[in-house]
């Protein structure tokens, strides 16, 4: 049974190493864990269905209370296409409309528009969604949930000259060989990275960061127009701005497996030399987002022609509203599996779960290529596995760090993903989904644990064809 197959069936709890199920909760997954109207790379052959049923099932852990953490206040409402969400239900919930999502694939979608809705004092969410759950024009009414971020588990803290010895798992995915290839290129795809920001002065980051060409750096305006001021290398949506601090610096450290700046004979090195890095910074400082921000950052990201996202955080919360923002960004879709060592094919983790054509879902393995011990696993849920233990990676302030987790495992993937795309502009997404997976390594420890049965390998999913 493939992705396209799976049930979406979940319980709302997360676990890593150091503690146990947090209840109703995302995390990182990092132990911590101008747009076109059709998708160019994404094969029609190979999309898995829309139409998928989504069943809800709260399955406490033992012990535990299950309960549902959102935004109180606030409903995430679908539109059945072609209906208008008229003032007369507005006044009827005396709500306020946050957010029109206007994401450029909306065909992709099939359906009608979704809304952010703040509501009025003294209505709560669940009154809100029983008001609402039989109008004819609403698809459905979800509440806002709230992801939180969960800090990674710190470890020990043709070649370029800054390929750092503590780099073992760019040696073990065969990069070097992907460089004869291609090292990248800050012309090439757009790499979208969703997560707590990044330090957009690190030496070995700022060279490769994404630059919005029509912004005016530090002018305090919307220069190009696009309703965000001073988005010149990415975007806050919680702020509306380009305010891109990264004080958690988890997101700091997936982007330099992807693309820290190679052969300048300092640091380390990424997986591509040269990059062109989005950062999304979907989480503020206190570590927490919400459904709402992480589909406003979708949008921007396929709104600026994002190729590939990056995502190294989830839960196993289904929203609805989730689910449509994926959907409706056009991008290929890299997303860590989980770090509760659970059965994702049993309990699905979110997004990494999404039954999508362009979505792959990444575990972490450790030196010896088998399933990291805190790792998620899925035989027909998760596609690869990629090194996740002991990672070494750019850190906030200049500096530089040792972490674990799916998430250090999902920025490999991206960062081969990226250099694929470089190498073969015109590939869908099918391709790349099928020179990762069929160019694995495989390892009995993994066989039975992801759908390919391996652990990445650059120089194999580069090889010509």
């Amino acid at each position: 049974m493939g992705a396209a197959q799976r049930v979406a069936r979940l319980q709302m709890s997360v676990a890593t190493p150091q503690s146990p199920a947090v209840n109703l909760k995302f995390t990182l997954a990092g132990i911590f864990d101008a747009g076109l109207m059709v998708n160019p790379w994404l094969a029609p052959s190979f999309r898995r269905p829309l139409e998928r049923r989504i069943s809800i099932m709260n399955i406490p852990q033992p012990g535990r209370h299950s309960r549902r953490d959102y935004r109180p206040g606030e409903l995430l409402v679908r539109l059945q296409p072609g209906a208008g969400f008229s003032a007369d239900v507005l006044d009827q919930l005396g709500g306020e409309v946050l957010h029109r999502f206007e994401f450029p694939t909306a065909n992709l979608m099939k359906g009608g528009e979704m809304l952010h809705l703040q509501l009025p004092k003294g209505t709560t969410t669940a009154e809100a969604m029983a008001a609402l759950e039989h109008d004819p024009r609403v698809t459905y009414a979800a509440p806002n949930d709230i992801i939180h971020v969960d800090q990674g588990l710190a470890g020990k803290t043709s070649v370029p000259n800054d390929l750092d010895k503590k780099l073992w798992g760019l040696q073990a995915i065969q990069s070097p060989a992907a460089w004869e290839t291609t090292r990248g290129s800050r012309n090439g795809p757009v790499i979208a990275v969703l997560d707590t920001g990044c330090d957009v002065n690190h030496p070995d980051l700022r060279d490769n960061l994404w630059t919005n060409p029509k912004e005016i750096p530090g002018n305090g305006l919307d220069d190009d127009g696009n309703g965000v001021v001073d988005d010149v290398h990415g975007f806050f949506p919680k702020e509306n701005n380009g305010n891109l601090t990264d004080k958690l610096g988890h997101g700091s450290h997936t982007a330099g497996t992807i693309g820290a700046v190679g052969n300048n004979g300092q640091g380390i090195t990424g997986i591509n030399w040269e990059a062109q890095i989005m950062p999304i910074k979907i989480f503020d400082s206190q570590g927490q987002t919400d459904v709402a921000l992480i589909a406003r950052g979708l949008e921007y990201a396929a709104r600026h022609g994002a190729r590939i996202t990056s995502n190294s955080w989830g839960g196993t919360e289904p929203n609805p509203a989730l689910e449509d923002a994926f959907k409706s960004c056009p991008a290929l879709h890299i997303a860590a599996c989980g770090n509760s060592g659970l059965d994702t094919d049993i309990v699905p983790h979110y997004p990494s779960s999404i039954p999508l054509a362009n979505m792959i879902s990444v575990a972490a393995s450790d030196r010896r290529d088998r399933l990291a011990s805190f790792s998620n696993f899925g035989a027909e849920s998760v596609d690869l596995a990629a090194p996740g233990v002991d990672i070494y990676s750019t850190f906030p302030k200049g500096r530089y760090k040792t972490q674990s987790g799916t998430s250090m495992a999902c920025p490999h993937v991206s960062g081969v993903a990226a250099l694929i795309a470089t190498a073969y502009p015109e590939a869908s997404h099918e391709e790349i989904r099928s020179r990762l997976l069929e160019g694995v390594d495989l390892s009995p420890s993994l066989r039975g644990k992801v759908a390919s049965g391996g652990r990445l390998n650059a120089a194999k999913a580069l090889a010509p064809r």
